[in-house]
C-alpha cells in the first residue's frame, strides 16, 4: 500500500469518527431508579443533560435514600451512554477492516 493510499484511508477514518462522535452528542439514553421516581437523562457522549425527580421521594428526614436514588439512576445512564457510544464508534471502526488497514500502525 502506498503512503498516499494510507493517508487517505487515514482521513477517510478520522472523517468517520468524526462524524459518529456528532451524531452520539444528539444522542440521549436514560437511567432510571427507584420504579422511574428519579430519572437521569446523559447525552451520547456521557454527560448528564437533566435528571428528574418526582416529588414523592423528597424526603428530607430520609436524604440518604433521594442521594442513594440519584447516583443510581447516573449511573445507569452513563452505563447506557457507554453501551451507545461503543456500538455507535465500533460500527464506524468494524466498517472500516480495523482502521481501514491502518490497525497495525496505532
Amino acid at each position: 500500500m502506498n503512503i498516499q493510499k494510507l493517508m487517505k484511508e487515514a482521513q477517510r477514518a478520522q472523517r468517520k469518527m468524526a462524524e459518529a462522535q456528532e451524531r452520539l452528542a444528539e444522542m440521549t439514553v436514560e437511567g432510571s431508579a427507584g420504579a422511574g421516581m428519579v430519572t437521569a437523562v446523559a447525552k451520547g457522549d456521557g454527560t448528564i443533560a437533566s435528571i428528574r425527580i418526582d416529588k414523592s421521594v423528597v424526603d428530607p428526614e430520609d436524604v440518604e435514600m433521594l442521594e442513594d436514588l440519584v447516583t443510581a439512576a447516573v449511573s445507569e445512564a452513563q452505563r447506557r451512554a457507554k453501551e451507545l457510544q461503543e456500538q455507535e464508534l465500533g460500527s464506524v471502526m468494524g466498517g472500516m477492516g480495523g482502521m481501514g488497514g491502518l490497525g497495525g500502525l496505532f
